[in-house]
């Protein structure tokens, strides 16, 4: 049988003592008891003061739907700093499970009062957790229970701030396998006494505001997992279950007191911490402390998978740019891929070898070379080597237009210019282009290099310009491969 706690906060000396008896109970009973430590339901006034208060009460909506046969709610102390209505909504929201409250409440079942001695709270929490196992079964409430002895020990504080300090100098110096940074806080906790503990976390961290409240996922990751004194080992490091079973799932070894703890940074909520309830999780700030330090870890998570994200988003844009170029064109001159002109700086020397060379009586020579295999060779044989033909074509370009300024303008094309002082130099260029076009098809077995390529030559007229001259071997370019 499994039954929920719902206080405020164990700090809190009185529900320290509810929960003692309560843990005493369940152990009689053997029946696991969950305590659900969710604060309080906040005013307006307290939102201005602590804006981020609020995000403790997500903890008791682990409770809605869950996996409970009865549920005990502290209402007074969760609801003393709002108003009625919003304390009667907030009980709305766990129909379907058997409630009961430690306190008067309308329209709802209140635990039997305890006899009247020095314990009276740990007597409240026993009787509540009595109460609560006969009323699952039994829809009405069990006779008083008589009273029991609590034995008030000190709590020896020592052992609890050195497994503090054990798991927040592994934790906060990095000092564990970097893929077993959840599981180093099971195993210390383990270590230490706990032989049940476990970290969950949601795939992405929920936006959780006033204006806007979560809605609990109906799943949740366990990254880290030990039950019953067992380490949990998952092949992909985590394992996702439904959020309604969460307790039941860290239950099924033997009955128990659990608590849960909420993680959460900011307006995020980003998962929940389960942890066996062992003598030294009540010292004073214990249990904040160790919520703050599994917080810490969960941020630094999702900011490693963050990081690892952009870094794969950062690999494929250089990829991306490395086969087109249209952005590399306004930055720099040199082509990322072949080491020579890129489109922007191509353009950049023709035009000044123009205006500085282009006279009367000189011609000038524009190419376009086009490869026409190369979407083919990356579809069959993968951009590498279609990274690797490109390539090869550059070479070829550096013997046939040496000392002409070429470059690549886009990524299966390329642009040259030359000026020449006597005609005919363009039909030298294309019987050595023939030439070298030939070799480059002879050279692979796995596939054709093939280039497509107009040369034109213009003698110097005043008004023409660049881009006529490249419109003109462009539509040329065009007209031989339709001719092909």
């Amino acid at each position: 049988m499994n039954i929920g706690l719902l206080v405020t906060e164990i700090e809190d000396n009185e529900v320290k003592r509810i929960c003692v008896g309560a843990d005493k109970a369940a152990k009689d009973k053997g029946v696991c008891l969950v305590i659900i430590p969710g604060k309080y339901l906040l005013n307006d006034k307290s939102l201005q003061e602590r804006p981020y208060d609020y995000q403790h009460t997500a903890l008791f909506d682990y409770a809605c739907g869950a996996d409970l046969d009865a549920l005990i709610v502290d209402i007074e102390r969760i609801g003393r700093k709002t108003t009625i209505f919003k304390k009667e909504a907030f009980l709305r929201k766990f129909e379907g499970t058997p409630v009961l409250t430690l306190t008067e409440q309308d329209g709802y079942v209140k635990v039997n009062d305890p006899a009247p001695c020095s314990d009276s709270f740990e007597q409240l929490g026993y009787e509540a957790v009595c109460d609560a196992c006969f009323f699952a079964k039994n829809q009405v409430l069990p006779p008083v229970q008589e009273p029991q002895a609590f034995a008030h020990e000190q709590i020896d504080e020592k052992p609890a701030l050195t497994m503090l300090s054990d798991l927040g100098y592994k934790l906060l110096n990095s000092k564990y396998d970097p893929e077993k940074d959840y599981s180093t806080f099971t195993e210390t906790v383990a270590a230490h006494g706990a032989k049940t503990s476990g970290v969950l976390i949601h795939e992405s961290k929920i936006v959780n505001t006033i204006k806007y409240p979560w809605k609990k996922p109906e799943s949740i990751s366990i990254m880290s997992a030990v039950i019953g004194g067992h380490e949990m080992s998952f092949e992909e490091g985590k394992v996702l279950i439904p959020t309604d079973r969460i307790i039941s799932t860290f239950s099924k070894a033997e009955p128990g007191t659990f608590i849960l703890g909420d993680l959460f940074v900011g307006q995020y909520q980003i998962g929940l911490m389960i942890c066996e309830l062992v003598p030294g999780l009540l010292a004073d700030h214990y249990f904040s402390n160790l919520i703050s330090l599994v917080t810490g870890v969960t941020r630094i998570y999702y900011l490693e998978r963050a990081l690892k994200k952009t870094t794969e988003e950062l690999y494929e844009v250089q990829e991306e740019l490395a086969r087109d170029d249209s952005v590399l064109d306004h930055i720099g001159d040199q082509d990322f891929l072949t080491g020579g002109l890129n489109r922007r700086g191509f353009f950049a020397k023709a035009y000044d070898l123009l205006k500085q060379e282009f006279t009367e009586g000189k011609y000038a020579v524009v190419a376009y070379i086009y490869m026409e295999s190369l979407r083919r060779i990356n579809d069959m044989f993968g951009h590498d080597e279609g990274d690797k033909a490109v390539k090869r074509v550059a070479t070829i370009l550096e013997d046939v237009f040496s000392g002409c300024i070429y470059g690549r303008i886009r990524g299966n094309e390329f642009a040259v210019i030359i000026i020449a002082d006597e005609e005919g130099k363009a039909e030298i260029l294309r019987e050595e282009m023939s030439t070298q076009n030939a070799r480059l098809i002879k050279e692979s077995n796995r596939y054709i290099n093939h280039l497509q390529y107009s040369i034109c030559e213009f003698s110097h007229e005043d008004n023409l310009s660049l881009r006529e001259m490249l419109k003109e071997t462009d539509e040329n370019l065009r007209r031989l491969k339709e001719n092909m």
